[in-house]
């Protein structure tokens, strides 16, 4: 079986549908089914139901899916293990500093380091949290080495690479009589105690604040917030309904409940951002192994 026949049940066991899998692939619907139908005739059965309206796992492709996530990832970092070896890119006993924001450490980083320390056990790790404006700076500055952080704007010797995106969701507080809705649009949150968070820094809150507005939709004055964190803390005190990246679902209290919002696609991203100038050698193979981690997550 080869690594793209891998990839293509994993995108299609993810996304139930054929185009999405298709578009997330960057390749033809026809292409994906020859690829989905080549697996269930090599295993002599079949994978998946399709329909002319739906695709749903059988119990085969179910108890497929998790081995075939392990084994394309351990493949994968088996070739990133030769390609660093090969380019003399082995990291040693020296220490790598890092920053993190906070939904890189509910999220992302945990996974990061676990792998990479495994692989490169004798480097020495020295990670902290800040924000993503502290974290450019500490970057720029040399005082660290990488961070998992929100993408920068103006920057000049820092390279970055995108890892993670969260969609925006609805967080309501669970007296709401929308709590308790199925399926949401925006139009659905006139009338209702509606407050945003004012991280306009960032071009996707700023985003999801122009979309509040142009639904017709009052957002509450009164409230100025600029943390998510404090931004969940007010939706769980019941003062308002608000929309965050859904990473929070990690810390979420019983308070509230998340709701996908259907014409709400914003998204925002989090990536790895270093100094390419910078001749540490545990760096690179750090980006490496955050990219590696990060299509698995």
């Amino acid at each position: 079986m080869e690594l793209s026949s891998i990839r293509c049940f994993i995108a299609l066991a993810e996304e139930l549908h054929f185009g999405r899998a298709a578009k997330r692939l960057n390749m033809t619907q026809p292409t994906l089914s020859q690829q989905i139908r080549k697996i269930e005739s090599s295993f002599g059965v079949a994978l998946f139901n399709r329909s002319t309206r739906s695709v749903e796992m059988t119990a085969s492709g179910e108890a497929f899916l998790p081995l075939a996530r392990e084994a394309l990832a351990k493949l994968e970092e088996a070739v990133l293990v030769s390609k660093l070896a090969a380019g003399g890119m082995t990291p040693g006993g020296e220490q790598l500093r890092i920053g993190a924001i906070d939904p890189a450490v509910h999220r992302i980083l945990p996974l990061i380091l676990r792998r990479f320390r495994n692989r490169f056990p004798d480097t020495r790790l020295d990670v902290r949290t800040f924000d993503s404006s502290e974290i450019l700076r500490a970057l720029e500055r040399g005082e660290y080495d990488v961070g998992i952080m929100r993408p920068p704007v103006n920057v000049n010797l820092i390279r970055f690479r995108p890892l993670v995106a969260d969609r925006f969701v609805a967080v309501i507080p669970r007296q709401s009589p929308l709590a308790g809705r199925g399926t949401l649009h925006m139009r659905d949150f006139i009338g209702h105690h509606v407050f945003t968070l004012d991280r306009f820094e960032l071009s996707s809150f700023k985003a999801v604040r122009d979309q509040v507005v142009e639904s017709g939709i009052s957002a509450d004055q009164g409230i100025k917030v600029s943390n998510t964190t404090a931004a969940l803390a007010l939706a769980s005190a019941g003062l308002g309904i608000t929309f965050l990246p859904e990473w929070i679902s990690s810390i979420v209290g019983k308070d509230v409940v998340l709701r996908r919002v259907e014409d709400l696609t914003e998204e925002i991203s989090i990536g790895i951002a270093w100094r390419g100038d910078n001749p540490i050698p545990g760096i690179l193979p750090f980006v490496e192994y955050a990219e590696l981690v990060s299509r698995h997550a």
